[in-house]
């Protein structure tokens, strides 16, 4: 029975990192092939490996992304490690400080474009030294090892090497981040062809870019993010002006890692508080979760499991129809019909679905019934107002 346990109904709808879809457009990344050629050419013919990539750097710093790329080093990682390995080099010049004349006591996070820009200082110490330091963060990383067995592939086996293994990796990296913008545009945009009011208020308008709104921990009221004092939601609904509904969305599509576990926990204090809160409410709030990908899977008993038993309602990409029912039992929204997709159910999944969200007074359409009135569609369902 599908509506026998929350679990059953999530691992049913769970959606394939392909279905989730990707807020706005993510870079795809390509390499200079031709610069590449032309970088393992004088590699292979270089008697000193690292004093070639020394001068391959100095006469374009550019090449730093592609050499980078060649050992699966991401941008971040790399501005990341950068800033911790010029943070402890000591300067030859003030043995005191480090290599950019600052304290040991403090470490300063700088983008890559930053050290770019010194390999390519007017300071010829500085330049020459932040050169070595990166070829010798690249080398540590085993480029030599790369570039000598890409230097003696043909040109055609070294583009499918960097189109299938290596740009693949990192548009997936940026595409990962890009999802849980993407499901909760789609909930958003379902929430205002509803006729809800929801804030961030043109979250519908736009997948990325809006600031998550935050509330008081204990009235539950709008007000602005104070560390230990508020929680923050993805979304959150309003009916007659005072926040009603809030919503989390999770999504993974690979492992959730120690993220997801401290998500769950905050999940079931939020949901502590807001019990407490409507014991006094005049209206009962409630804390949904837009949940989906496959990473869960990696642990379920300490991210999904634990936050189905929080949630007064969870959504999924497929099943973004429970909104619309939800609202309709809270009286926010009136839906007249649901029509479910019967190539993707069965007719007692069906039963069984509408019994548990469906209402006494919404019509429940088979596939042949016409639609009476506006229709909306809301993942394997579509929603009739």
């Amino acid at each position: 029975m599908i509506t026998a346990t929350p679990q059953n109904e999530f691992w049913f709808h769970v959606a394939d990192q392909s279905d989730i879809p990707i807020a706005g457009d993510v870079d795809n990344k390509s390499l200079d092939l031709d610069k590449l050629a032309k970088l393992l050419k004088g590699f292979a013919d270089a008697q000193n490996k690292n004093d070639y990539l020394f001068r391959a750097i100095k006469s374009d710093v550019e090449l730093i992304d592609i050499l980078r790329t060649l050992i699966g080093v991401s941008d971040k990682r790399m501005y990341l490690e950068l800033s911790y390995l010029f943070a402890k080099t000591k300067s030859k010049i003030l043995p005191d400080k480090n290599i950019l004349g600052g304290t040991f006591y403090e470490l300063t996070r700088h983008p890559l474009d930053y050290y770019k820009g010194l390999a390519k200082s007017t300071d010829p110490y500085l330049a020459n030294e932040s050169t070595n330091l990166i070829v010798n963060y690249l080398v540590d990383r085993g480029l030599i090892d790369v570039v000598t067995a890409m230097a003696k592939l043909a040109n055609q086996e070294i583009e499918i090497l960097i189109e299938k293994l290596i740009l693949t990796k990192e548009v997936q990296q940026a595409e990962a981040k890009r999802r849980g913008h993407g499901a909760e545009f789609e909930l958003a945009k379902l929430l205002h062809a509803l006729g809800c009011t929801i804030f961030p208020e043109d979250r519908y308008k736009k997948s990325i870019g809006a600031k998550d709104p935050n509330v008081d921990s204990t009235t539950f009221e709008l007000m602005k993010k104070d560390k230990g004092k508020t929680w923050s939601f993805d979304l959150i609904i309003t009916d007659k002006g005072r926040p009603r509904v809030f919503i989390q969305s999770l999504i993974h599509t690979s492992d959730p890692g120690q993220y997801g576990v401290n998500k769950s926990d905050e999940t079931v204090q939020i949901k502590r508080d807001l019990d407490k809160h409507n014991v006094v409410a005049p209206v009962k709030k409630e804390l949904w979760g837009l949940v989906d990908g496959v990473g869960f899977s990696e642990n379920k008993k300490d991210t999904i499991d634990k936050m189905l038993a929080q949630f007064d309602c969870f959504i999924q990409l497929k099943t973004l129809y429970k909104a619309g029912l939800q609202l309709h039992k809270l009286g926010i929204v009136k839906i007249k019909a649901i029509r479910f997709d019967e190539e993707y159910y069965s007719r007692d999944m069906i039963r069984d679905l509408f019994a548990k969200y469906g209402s006494v007074d919404i019509q429940l359409l088979s596939k042949n019934e016409p639609l009476p009135g506006k229709e909306i569609l809301a993942g394997k369902a579509i929603l009739i107002v």
